[in-house]
């Protein structure tokens, strides 16, 4: 089908990584709440392209590493110590990840883990007619996903 343009890869890596290179200041908690909502946002919008995974790992680990080089200028700690306090045991098919306790700039307590894109969920895309074509003859349940032009044009002037 199709990949992951390199173009679209190196620039929502390198505005990542710009956001990571200043602003010590910031609110470690907003950090990891935008850079969730960035990179959600992200893997849903590429989860059916092919060679997703080896996209997706390269991203990971450059946003996992300058997280923690972010954390550890903004602390002025080494990284070590830093990965034996934040860093969690993963769970059963789930990879290591940064976990920040604290107050986020509205007041709101708890606990927030960096999104991990290894993780994410990734598809396989298949084109297909609608199921209603009358001149298709078909017996076999699929299992795919429909889509319609209309749909996603609509979607997509509207995002």
């Amino acid at each position: 089908m199709t990949t992951i343009p390199w173009e679209k890869y190196r620039g929502f890596a390198e505005r990542l990584v710009k956001q990571l290179s200043g602003n010590y200041g910031m609110n470690r908690m907003d950090l990891m709440e935008s850079l969730n909502r960035q990179l959600a946002g992200w893997a849903a919008f590429y989860q059916y392209t092919d060679f997703t995974a080896t996209m997706f790992r390269k991203l990971d680990r450059a946003v996992f590493w300058k997280f923690g080089y972010w954390l550890a200028r903004r602390y002025r700690r080494g990284f070590r110590s830093l990965m034996r306090e934040y860093i969690r045991a993963p769970e059963p098919g789930q990879t290591k990840t940064w976990v920040l306790q604290g107050q986020n700039s509205r007041g709101w307590y708890g606990t927030v883990a960096l999104r991990r894109l290894v993780t994410s969920r990734k598809g396989q895309f298949r084109w297909r007619t609608p199921s209603e074509n009358p001149y298709i003859l078909r017996d076999e349940t699929r299992s795919t996903i429909e889509s319609r032009y209309a749909d996603v044009a609509f979607a997509m002037g509207n995002a």
